[in-house]
């Protein structure tokens, strides 16, 4: 593996941001997304030059020729080198020494010195995933796009999914299964994302309301049973747990499926009121072609399992 020790880089802040950012989305994101984050007002030639001269330092990454023969990646992407997880580490208060020699084993040893300090840093993308990973950040500038439309809502917190798998919380719940038995399973239980917002209400007693969203974004890569038993089950039981609680301080929050199709996300409904156990109303679904075009809170684009029509996810 090449390095280039010779690059003498000169920091500029921007560049803190650009890692930080790549961080805070889970390790990996699109061109695009950085296109749009930091150089709205600028031609793509300038963004890939300062790209071009963190690359040559190692403080990101992006697909070489045999990753793009060897892996299904749906569009140009970057995440963080060794030196850029390094860096960041070590502004956390992470002091792990820089690996002897990059070889493939040395950076095996750092991931996972990293990840034993709650430093989840991915030296390689998750390449069967990259397409969802992509669409959950595609949906978090949805949200903050959305928010920032409604003066009366603010956003209080994002919790990336890398994050409940650092920390996971297993919890027991019944299910049906396919033999029609009831039966106790154990899982934990990892959204691709959770959000949190502020409503602010002047006028009203209640100056203030939070509301609280835990994100599970559908590609139809599973059978529709599966998401009954696998995904509505324990997402259930995982907003009644002691677990939840301790984690979020109430037993408040709403599960958000956002899937392919409507014809997907009508047997997506039909299987979360197959495992009702008196709550399938926790969950709500929308499509991604709604992405872009919709608000997200007010526009009615959210149907829950018992819903004839469409809803708007708050009302201010």
């Amino acid at each position: 593996m090449k390095t280039n020790p010779t690059i003498n880089l000169r920091f500029q802040e921007r560049d803190w941001e650009i890692l930080q950012f790549i961080y805070n989305h889970d390790g990996v994101v699109a061109r695009r997304h950085l296109k749009y984050e930091f150089w709205q007002d600028k031609g793509w030639r300038a963004m890939e030059r300062r790209l071009s001269y963190l690359k040559a330092a190692d403080y990101i990454q992006w697909p070489s020729l045999e990753n793009r023969k060897t892996h299904p990646i749906p569009e140009p992407i970057i995440w963080l080198g060794w030196r850029g997880a390094l860096l960041l580490a070590g502004k956390n208060g992470i002091d792990i020494p820089k690996p002897r020699q990059i070889t493939e084993y040395q950076l095996v040893s750092l991931e996972r010195q990293l990840r034993s300090r709650s430093f989840y840093w991915n030296r390689v993308p998750h390449w069967n995933n990259l397409k969802h990973d992509l669409t959950i950040t595609d949906i978090r500038f949805w949200v903050q796009a959305s928010i920032v439309q409604v003066p009366q809502i603010s956003f209080e917190e994002w919790i990336n999914e890398s994050s409940f798998r650092i920390h996971t919380d297993f919890i027991q719940y019944k299910v049906l299964s396919r033999d029609n038995v009831w039966e106790m399973r154990k899982k934990g239980v990892i959204p691709d994302g959770c959000f949190s917002i502020v409503m602010n209400h002047p006028e009203k007693e209640r100056a203030s309301q939070r509301a609280r969203y835990l994100l599970e974004i559908d590609m139809a890569s599973h059978d529709n049973p599966s998401f009954g038993m696998e995904k509505v089950a324990p997402g259930i039981a995982y907003i009644k747990s002691p677990h939840y609680l301790k984690r979020f301080d109430s037993n408040f929050g709403t599960w958000l499926v956002v899937t392919t199709s409507k014809v997907r996300m009508q047997h997506l409904m039909l299987q979360t009121k197959e495992r009702d156990i008196g709550s399938a109303d926790l969950f709500n679904f929308t499509t991604l072609d709604q992405m872009g075009k919709s608000n997200f809170f007010l526009d009615p684009i959210w149907k829950s399992p018992y819903d004839h029509n469409f809803r708007r996810l708050i009302i201010v």
